[in-house]
């Protein structure tokens, strides 16, 4: 984990990046308010919506609140931080957020940033389509995680039976670099892990795009909320000006980085030690885009209904209410 420490102005510094913990019973460590916090800790992955935040850390701004930015490896580091109550933000999977919420985590879906980032990759010229997998063994990420839960939806939807096509997990970035040393020959990849392999493995190519499969099957106005930002809801009541402020200095700096990913490759190089090449190329195929909870509520329950359909341990059991989402 790496933990970068940071002087932000106030209002900026408390939006970091999306946390949020403890139980619903706990009271906020920041409490009483005080205008701004002394300290804001932030939690977010190796994946491409982390890199606004860099954009954030690296604009000079007057000192204020500190900012603690923790980048995280798993899902499961990133789930301990906040049932602990160790983060304010969290960046999360969108079924991950709402499991939690259902578990009675005192938590609120602040934003949606991330609508597509994942591929089916193949080394093998045979694979053309979901039902070509059928017999073989493909690599997926963590047990859970979104590309478990997307992977097993589209294979059910393209007529595979459980069990017709071998899933194997692994991390992600294992499985990039298994398929780099021509190790695996079919596995699902978030970018910027695609690209990497792309530009290392002349063989590896692209199959299917997941944003696009979904449209085919829930419509062409159907989006994919794949991640978001958690805020812990003590921390929401204390700083409510801080949080807004961070929710309009987050949206500009991810729509900088959209804007200019020659520009933020640097930035991302220096603190993800991801090749600056790799950042751009990846741009490409990445789907960030701002969007508040409340915003994004109606796309976020009709992807968590699908979940809940399919596996109903995905989301907690249930549709998350409306408190679910954190009002804009």
């Amino acid at each position: 984990m790496r933990r970068l420490t940071v002087a932000v102005f106030g209002v900026m510094a408390i939006l970091l990046l999306v946390g949020g913990c403890g139980n619903r019973e706990t009271s906020d460590k920041n409490s009483p308010a005080a205008g701004m916090p002394d300290k804001i800790i932030v939690q977010a992955p190796l994946a491409p919506p982390t890199a606004p935040l860099f954009k954030m850390v690296a604009d000079s701004l007057p000192e204020g609140t500190k900012l603690e930015l923790l980048v995280y490896n798993t899902v499961d580091e990133a789930t301990a931080r906040v049932l602990k109550g160790e983060a304010d933000f969290s960046v999360l999977p969108v079924n991950v957020a709402a499991k939690l919420y259902n578990t009675g985590i005192d938590i609120s879906l602040a934003n949606v940033n991330t609508w597509g980032i994942l591929y089916l990759v193949s080394v093998d010229d045979t694979v053309k389509e979901w039902q070509d997998l059928k017999g073989m063994e493909l690599y997926v990420g963590t047990r859970g995680t979104t590309p478990d839960v997307l992977t097993q939806y589209l294979l059910r939807r393209n007529g595979l039976k459980e069990g017709e096509v071998k899933l194997t997990y692994l991390g992600s970035p294992e499985i990039a670099q298994m398929v780099i040393n021509g190790l695996v020959k079919n596995a699902v990849l978030p970018e910027p892990l695609v690209t990497q392999v792309l530009m290392k493995n002349q063989r590896a190519r692209v199959v299917r795009d997941f944003y696009a499969d979904w449209q085919r099957f829930e419509g062409e106005t159907s989006r994919l909320p794949q991640t978001g930002m958690v805020v812990r809801n003590g921390f929401a009541r204390s700083y409510p000006d801080a949080v807004a402020g961070f929710h309009r200095a987050y949206a500009s700096a991810l729509d900088w980085t959209v804007a200019n990913p020659d520009q933020a490759a640097p930035l991302v190089e220096s603190n993800l030690k991801m090749p600056a090449p790799v950042f751009v190329r990846s741009m490409e195929r990445t789907r960030l885009q701002y969007a508040g909870g409340s915003g994004a509520s109606k796309d976020v329950n009709a992807y968590l209904a699908k979940l809940l359909d399919f596996s109903p341990d995905m989301v907690g059991g249930k549709l998350p209410d409306e408190k679910f989402y954190l009002p804009q």
